[in-house]
């Protein structure tokens, strides 16, 4: 029987708004996939409405078991020492125990130009990675550390 993946789920999203083009943005989501995974990508968009009313894309990408941990792979070979402590102090704040959730958000801007950059303005990507159980806070650490998201 084999072994289940640590982590059950990763949701990448992104918002394009009616001044933005969807395909950038896609694009965007793209640059911080592994490209082993993009044969596996598929696009999910649904329209939104904003506070004026204008239209807004909600561009958003689902991958489960171990097509998850291959990205928590791959965005880990993409950031540096220095952004891994970053992940580290920040797993407090944006690990959700009761759901088994951690979220990290990029520069959609960034990401466009093939660089990872962490943001809390608006204009990001938003990714959230689901683990197995709701495992306590140092459990977590412990399966990104192994992951290599954590150092």
């Amino acid at each position: 029987m084999p072994i289940p993946s640590k982590v059950i789920r990763v949701e990448i999203a992104a918002h394009a708004h009616a001044t933005e083009d969807v395909e950038r943005v896609k694009q965007a989501i793209l640059n911080i996939i592994p490209e082993t995974l993009h044969s596996k990508v598929e696009f999910s968009t649904y329209t939104l409405e904003g506070h004026y009313n204008n239209p807004i894309t909600r561009i958003m990408v689902r991958l489960e078991g171990e097509a998850a941990e291959e990205f928590i792979r791959g965005l880990a070979e993409k950031l540096d020492g220095e952004s891994k402590k970053i992940i580290a102090m920040m797993l407090e704040n944006r690990y959700d125990a009761k759901q088994g959730r951690f979220y990290l958000r990029f520069s959609k801007q960034d990401a466009f130009l093939g660089e990872l950059r962490f943001y809390d303005g608006d204009d990001v990507i938003h990714v959230m990675i689901n683990l197995r159980g709701t495992p306590r806070l140092e459990k977590a650490i412990k399966v990104l550390k192994e992951l290599g998201l954590v150092s």
